[in-house]
């Protein structure tokens, strides 16, 4: 029996880790090209860019490996019939329960690796992206200056660059400033660059002149300079505090979080991406049983198959949309909760009701079961 559990497994593990990656692999890319701008904007290194897209990866895996395992289990055991493995197996006694232990096994062991990222690694890699984000954004790069086009760094402080180089270099600058509500100031410079001190960033200007314009008197004054400092102060009250959200906070914290806290309005989402965190494990589990079902019910004949197939692949995927859907929508209906736990478990019910009952695989005599061998 350990080997033939073995066997089955393995036969699923691979197709199921196949179509996992490749899911993976293709969202994860689509959700990395959001960086891009960046790398650009924040001279962000291709380290730290393959760094931030790596923490993607735990909130793509309890979405694609549902899917994986479905698409592998349905694989393995229609693989099993089409050859007469299972047909064997029944003959030698094997209930159609002990036929899907195997792929029950694969799927638990799947469940625990989507509940150790959906309760654990989720939040951890949400908030270290954010923390590694939110420090080349404003601790790192200091300011944003988009090329080509005028940038607010602050309140009556506009900056354009014309080019923008690696290093930080910024060519052709042409700065407003009208901070002082006595005068007005224009700057333009051939070279610039951003620099940090204990004072708050400031822009370095090479090679420019100073404009400067007496709003009460109109007189204009013009200064030529070969280094000219430019503090920016674009933060006032220094670094902007970064706020947690909700998809940093672990499931303890998101089920005691209380309305004093969060408010009224918002506690509602945070006790739906708690249930969100449990839901998707126990899909985990739906999916295994879903695909072993499609199998298992209903009578060995390689005509009538496909029918099968196909209204397996359905109802796996009403259940995906219905969970997804439900989901969304308890953060505004908490009253669905309790449908969407309903739905999960009346889908395993009935997929073990469908295994189980008298509609699986007939038994066959041996005689059968050896001329298929």
């Amino acid at each position: 029996m350990g080997q033939l559990v073995a066997y089955i497994v393995r036969t699923a593990a691979g197709p199921c880790l196949f179509v996992t990656m490749v899911l993976t692999g293709i969202i994860w890319i689509v959700q990395a090209l959001r960086f891009v701008d960046e790398i650009i904007n924040y001279d962000m290194s291709t380290g730290a860019f393959l760094y931030i897209s790596f923490l993607l990866l735990p909130q793509l895996l309890p979405v694609t490996m549902p899917i994986g395992l479905f698409c592998g289990m349905l694989y393995a055991y229609w693989r099993l019939s089409a050859d007469s493995e299972l047909v064997v197996m029944r003959a030698a006694g094997l209930s159609r329960i002990s036929v899907a232990k195997p792929g029950l096994l694969l799927g638990g062991i799947c469940a625990v690796f989507v509940a150790s990222m959906t309760f654990y690694f989720m939040p951890l890699a949400n908030s270290t992206m954010r923390d590694t984000r939110f420090a080349w954004k404003y601790i790192y790069s200091t300011i944003v200056l988009r090329e080509g086009a005028f940038t607010p760094l602050k309140d009556n402080l506009t900056v354009y660059v014309s080019e923008r180089r690696p290093g930080g270099e910024l060519h052709g600058l042409l700065i407003h400033d009208d901070r002082d509500p006595g005068k007005a100031v224009s700057m333009m410079a051939e070279q610039g660059t951003m620099i940090r001190s204990d004072e708050g960033p400031k822009i370095l200007l090479l090679n420019g002149n100073r404009q400067e314009r007496d709003l009460k008197t109109g007189d204009v004054s013009l200064l030529y300079f070969d280094r000219y400092n430019l503090e920016t102060d674009v933060f006032s009250a220094g670094t902007p505090i970064r706020r947690q959200k909700i998809e940093e906070r672990n499931v303890a914290e998101l089920f005691t979080t209380s309305s004093d806290d969060v408010g009224a309005a918002q506690i509602s989402k945070y006790r739906a991406e708690g249930h969100r965190r449990i839901a998707l494990p126990l899909l985990t589990i739906a999916f295994a049983l879903v695909a072993v079902a499609t199998v298992l019910s209903g009578e060995f004949d390689r005509r009538g198959s496909w029918k099968r197939l196909w209204l397996g692949c359905i109802g796996a995927g009403v259940l995906q949309g219905a969970v997804l859907g439900l989901l969304q929508a308890a953060s505004t209906e908490p009253i669905l909760i309790f449908v969407l736990y309903l739905v999960l478990f009346g889908a395993m019910g009935i997929c073990v009701y469908l295994i189980r009952s008298g509609a699986g695989l007939r038994s066959v005599p041996a005689s059968t079961a050896e001329a298929a061998g």
